[in-house]
């Protein structure tokens, strides 16, 4: 009852704590929501970003790969017949709208271009930088079958492609790899990307050649966002110093957000550290992220703006969680007070009963006291009038001539030292409902074997019980077997003085079944020894065999082994019961 009390204790303390750390995480979780917006909207930041940047991979490699190609053609070729590249360019231009032109100048300032114009295109050609003549210009029809010039005329365009960023870009580049640039086309504020390649000649002395790409990223539906998943991030492109690229997405930004981009483009240029970072616009919170993104030859930034309410959307179900446990934590708390007021009279009860238990348990205990009392007065009676009867015995024993009749009759009277022996051992020990058999052989063993000295002087013995331990009715004949059998070994197996052991074991079978075994090691027993004055002793083990519900073995093999199987309920030792 007690120990089911303190269980009860410590139930009701665990489920305060578990209330109390339940409470105290439902508050943490609530105190640190905005934080989670912010950790989940600068992952789905981080997230937005690398699809967006595999997407400029693709689109900028693509059109690296287009380079070269269109530089390795222009390489076999070795002409700069508008026609021939004509007939390449404009199926190119066609399937990559992004490109506005292709240029192909040389060492000497020649150049021959083709612009787009709308749906069509224009041809320009310069001779030496213009510095041969004026840049003369041609329309080309997107669908001629040809190369064929539709209308040609003069340009006062005052142009050297030896002057434009792209030429030099090229040839600075010493992994002889595309490389990109960025301009602003005079009167516009969006720019333009540029992409050039150095291509040599055949042989040493041949003149050097650069082809370029104009791109413009507005025409790109690489970059087309509204219909992905990064419909919800302000994705963006923005030069080094903070102005917006524009995309095709560009003039559908929502005029908030657009303002939102713009201050971070500007902050961007400022502080390119502490990032990302949240801005506040129009009673709203965003958070942004840009970070650079390196091209051959020029640096550019990509950049995510998001809504932090359309996280906290997402988040919903977190909160309203919250809500239902908190609400749940309210009815248990409620519910564990009733609990208590209901435990708090079933106490009152058990107390009571309680009481009255340990009234019967005193009494109770009071009893056997009494009885252990009483017990260890009749085995200690029992000891002295065996003891008076064996003194009789001892003094009836004088009279008697020797012979036969004297040993048998001080064999009778040495049984009966042996039996007050078993109950002058028994009433020494401190718990009799529980005999401890260990124990009780090796006292019981040990005081015979001062009985049958000097017989016993040079023989040496070791008792086995394993922890089990027996009611003091059935200790009392598994001794008086014992000792019957110990005695029979000190009499018989060694009669040379030549010294032995004997083994006493007391073994579990299965069950309730268990084994008794005293073995020697001596000369071992004949049949005349069996049917001569031994016979008596056997006889007497058998039939307390059978008074214990067993049977008794006798085997002969380099010594003798005597065998009793019994019966009776196991009894674990104090080790075995520890570790239960």
């Amino acid at each position: 009852m007690k120990k089911r009390r303190k269980f009860e204790r410590w139930l009701v303390v665990a489920i305060i704590v578990l209330l109390v750390s339940t409470l105290g995480f439902i508050g943490s979780r609530w105190m640190k929501m905005d934080q989670r917006v912010i950790v989940v909207a600068d992952l789905g930041l981080e997230s937005a970003q690398q699809l967006y940047r595999v997407r400029l991979d693709a689109m900028f490699h693509e059109l690296g790969t287009d380079l070269r190609e269109e530089c390795a053609a222009v390489q076999e070729l070795d002409s700069l017949t508008p026609t021939d590249h004509i007939k390449r360019w404009r199926p190119l231009m066609n399937s990559q709208w992004p490109i506005l032109a292709v240029r192909l100048a040389d060492e000497r300032g020649n150049e021959i271009g083709l612009v787009r114009n709308g749906l069509d295109f224009q041809l320009h050609l310069t001779d030496e930088g213009s510095n041969g003549g004026s840049v003369i210009q041609g329309q080309v029809a997107n669908n001629a079958q040809s190369g064929r010039i539709d209308s040609v005329w003069i340009s006062d365009l005052d142009y050297d492609p030896r002057d434009q960023p792209w030429f030099s870009k090229a040839l600075e580049d010493a992994r002889n790899e595309p490389a990109w640039n960025m301009y602003f086309p005079s009167g516009s504020e969006n720019p333009v990307m540029q992409l050039s390649m150095l291509i040599r000649g055949r042989e040493d002395a041949d003149p050097y050649r650069i082809l370029a790409f104009e791109v413009d990223l507005s025409r790109s539906e690489a970059l087309v966002t509204q219909t992905t998943t990064l419909r919800h991030y302000g994705a963006m492109i923005l030069s080094n110093d903070g102005r917006r690229i524009p995309t095709p997405d560009s003039a559908q930004v929502d005029p908030i957000l657009r303002e939102v981009e713009q201050e971070a483009g500007r902050t961007w240029t400022t502080d390119q550290i502490q990032w990302p970072r949240t801005f506040s616009h129009g009673g709203k919170r965003f958070r942004g992220l840009i970070t650079p993104y390196k091209l051959n030859g020029q640096t550019i930034c990509t950049g995510e703006i998001i809504d932090l309410s359309t996280i906290r959307k997402l988040m919903a179900p977190e909160r309203n969680t919250l809500y239902g446990m908190l609400i749940a934590l309210a009815g248990l708390t409620f519910l564990l007070g009733w609990v208590r007021v209901r435990r708090g009279v079933e106490i009152s009860l058990i107390r009571k009963q309680e009481k009255r238990t340990r009234a019967q348990e005193k009494r109770l205990a009071k009893a056997l006291g009494e009885r252990d009392v009483l017990n260890r007065e009749v085995h200690h009676r029992v000891k002295n009038n065996l003891q008076v009867v064996s003194s009789l015995l001892n003094l009836q024993s004088a009279r008697l001539e020797e012979g036969e009749v004297k040993e048998e009759f001080m064999r009778g009277k040495q049984r009966i030292d042996t039996i007050a022996l078993v109950h002058h051992k028994l009433y020494e020990l401190q718990d009799l409902r529980n005999v401890d058999l260990q124990l009780f052989f090796t006292n019981l063993i040990t005081s015979l074997a001062e009985m049958h000295k000097p017989e016993s002087n040079a023989v040496s013995y070791e008792v086995a019980t394993y922890g089990l331990k027996a009611d003091q009715d059935t200790a009392i004949e598994l001794g008086i077997i014992a000792c019957e059998l110990v005695s029979n070994t000190y009499r018989h197996a060694f009669p040379y003085a030549t010294g032995g052991h004997v083994d006493i074991q007391i073994t579990n079978v299965e069950g309730d079944l268990f084994r008794l075994v005293v073995k020697d090691n001596g000369r071992g027993l004949s049949e005349d020894q069996r049917q001569g004055p031994g016979k008596l002793g056997l006889e007497i083990v058998e039939a307390m065999a059978d008074q214990l519900d067993g049977s008794f073995h006798v085997r002969t093999n380099g010594g003798v082994t005597f065998e009793v199987l019994f019966r009776m309920q196991y009894k674990p030792s104090d080790l075995e019961e520890a570790e239960d």
